[in-house]
């Protein structure tokens, strides 16, 4: 047995389709599948049952799975701890967050790479409950989203406050403005992001209260986008500030009455290993952004 077969079963045992677990390790179908009869050749005893209405995990198929996800968290720490004896010369670095955080998260992933430029970073944008999702089944190795986590698998790490500002270009007329009430907004076009990402729904959320009913010119699931049209003079927009990746040409102005800020948390698996390059990502997070007191 070795650990090839591990992985194989493991892909086939979550995602029960032997294509998905196939393209999930890089392998051919017909490769993985020869792989985990002869697992089974080995164990003597069948792991899935094969019908047209899909896979299932037999009871022997079940028992081991609990030992082979055992196993491979074994062999992922010990690659954890090498690594860090290694000193992140050489390594990966995977980070999902949502559009709204990009502004953190590019500036800490470049500081990464700056100081250690062996490493591979793989940055996911999503929203926040696929980045969760991701998290929890290992696929990354630190998230950004909001404490408290949705996922019983995960732990929230608060690391600053997320509060909502009104962006608009510099030479628009509410830039002149320290603080802009519900009155002048009534009559603005809005780019915002779009329905389903959890900032829209602060925002909408918002405006409720206030009791305005935007004109939304532009939905977009792409935070340059929305801010592309603003600077182009074409519309406002509300985000989270100062969360900005590029705030060229654009004014960051407080909103009354004030929106509810949420927590803004580095997300981890409970119990995984912290990787070297997890920690040192959370460490310019966390000296970028500090929580305020309430």
């Amino acid at each position: 047995m070795e650990l090839r077969h591990l992985r194989y079963f493991s892909a086939v045992a979550d995602t029960l389709h032997f294509g998905r677990a196939a393209r999930r390790v890089h392998v051919s179908q017909p490769t993985l599948s020869q792989q985990i009869r002869q697992l089974e050749e080995e164990l003597g005893a069948p792991l899935f049952e094969r019908a047209r209405s899909g896979v299932r995990l037999t009871q022997a198929g079940e028992l081991f799975r609990t030992y082979a996800s055992r196993a491979l968290e074994d062999v992922d720490a010990g690659r954890v701890a090498v690594g860090a004896l290694r000193g992140l010369t050489t390594g990966a670095l995977r980070v999902g967050y949502p559009p709204s955080m990009r502004g953190v998260v590019l500036p800490a992933l470049a500081a990464v790479l700056r100081r250690h430029s062996g490493l591979v970073l793989s940055a996911e944008e999503a929203v926040v409950r696929r980045v969760e999702r991701r998290l929890a089944d290992g696929r990354l190795d630190v998230g950004l989203g909001y404490a408290p986590a949705r996922s019983p698998d995960l732990e929230a790490e608060p690391v600053f406050d997320s509060k909502l500002a009104l962006v608009v270009a510099k030479g628009h007329p509410l830039a002149k403005l320290e603080t802009v009430g519900a009155k002048p907004l009534a009559q603005e076009p809005f780019a915002l992001l779009s329905r389903g990402l959890r900032v829209r729904a602060r925002v909408d959320a918002w405006f409720a209260a206030i009791r305005i009913a935007p004109h939304v010119a532009l939905e977009s699931n792409a935070v340059a986008t929305v801010l592309a049209t603003v600077r182009a003079g074409l519309a406002v927009t509300v985000l989270p500030e100062p969360q900005l990746a590029d705030a060229a040409g654009l004014a960051v102005k407080r909103l009354s009455p004030a929106p509810r800020a949420e927590l803004a948390a580095l997300l981890w698996r409970k119990g995984a290993p912290r990787t070297p390059a997890a920690e040192l990502f959370a460490a310019e997070v966390r000296g970028a952004r500090r929580p305020s007191r309430r």
